[in-house]
């Protein structure tokens, strides 16, 4: 009786370590799994910080913040872009991390007409490229980056960007892309429609995973003066080829 107890919980150890090794070559070796994991664990985190009473205010470790900076000061005097940033022979952008796979899905709430008009154009410009895909849905909680606001006076930024890794892969889980209505929808800091989704599609930019660049590039610090640029395309193509 004790040798079938023995080889029953022996067989049943095998088993589990099976199933997690298993698991976990799945995990690290198949892309799509790897991203309904990722997206299962943010919300499990979100909904146990819902519990405890913080809100997302409260990142882990691994999160980074990217903000679109000269091109969205506060200065209501804000100048084009310099001839030096203009004729800047810089011809890759460097990478602040991406995503499993090229594509996400994204949830686009501002409450604002016109900055949900300016997100959804961003999102479409990106699209165009085929390049990384974004997919719409109309539920926050599956998707994998949401665009909301915030109003800011004491920030510089019309745009900011907040990105969250997997401590293990260090693949982003999940963004939240914060548009500024300080800035934005103040006619007195001069945000024409255009610039406005330059600047939403700088923001997607950093949550595809593109950091700042000198060339001429909706990447640039100046960022809302120029829409999405051959060189950031290939900087996406490059990003998301490599086998990381």
């Amino acid at each position: 009786m004790n040798e079938i107890n023995f080889i029953f919980r022996l067989l049943k150890r095998i088993i589990i370590l099976g199933l997690v090794v298993g698991g976990g070559w799945l995990y690290f070796n198949d892309a799509e799994v790897q991203a309904t994991t990722n997206q299962t664990a943010w919300n499990v985190r979100n909904r146990i910080a819902e519990l405890i009473g913080k809100g997302d205010a409260n990142s882990n470790d691994n999160s980074n913040l990217h903000l679109s900076d000269a091109n969205n000061s506060s200065s209501k005097n804000q100048q084009e872009p310099t001839t030096e940033q203009q004729t800047s022979t810089q011809t890759s952008i460097s990478s602040t991390g991406r995503w499993a796979t090229n594509q996400a899905t994204i949830y686009v709430n501002t409450n604002n007409a016109q900055l949900d008009a300016a997100a959804n154009t961003a999102i479409q410009n990106w699209n165009q490229t085929g390049t990384f895909t974004f997919k719409p849905v109309n539920n926050q909680s599956k998707a994998d980056i949401v665009v909301t606001t915030m109003n800011r006076s004491d920030s510089n930024a019309a745009g900011l960007t907040k990105t969250s890794s997997n401590s293990l892969t260090r693949k982003f889980m999940h963004a939240t892309v914060y548009l500024n209505t300080y800035y934005l929808t103040d006619p007195n800091y001069g945000y024409s429609q255009e610039r406005i989704v330059n600047t939403a599609e700088h923001e997607l930019g950093h949550a595809i995973g593109l950091d700042h660049t000198n060339a001429v590039s909706v990447m640039q610090p100046a960022g809302s003066f120029y829409t999405i640029q051959p060189t950031d395309i290939q900087a996406v193509q490059k990003l998301y080829s490599e086998n990381k």
